[in-house]
């Protein structure tokens, strides 16, 4: 069964033996070394793509024409009317 305790384990309280325990200390910090280049390469392409993503500035060059002021009215009108029918 999968919850079965194995030996290396106490049967009461599932904690680690002292056998097992000395048996996986050779390999702790070859664990950490390779736990810290794994969360490192991870953070560097989190970074490396949050850096990429935040430059915005595709549309730098598109210059924004100049609107009317009569336009501007009857789009704000719009706007108001289609606010008000979403509430």
């Amino acid at each position: 069964m999968v919850l079965d305790p194995s030996r290396y384990q106490d049967h009461r309280t599932w904690k680690m033996t002292p056998g097992l325990i000395r048996a996986r200390q050779p390999f702790f910090k070859k664990n950490m070394i390779g736990l810290a280049i794994l969360a490192g390469v991870s953070a560097g392409i989190y970074t490396y793509t949050y850096s990429f993503l935040h430059k915005d500035n595709d549309f730098a060059d598109v210059p924004i024409p100049p609107i009317d002021e009569k336009e501007l009215e009857k789009l704000k009108k719009e706007y108001e009317q289609h606010k008000q029918e979403r509430q």
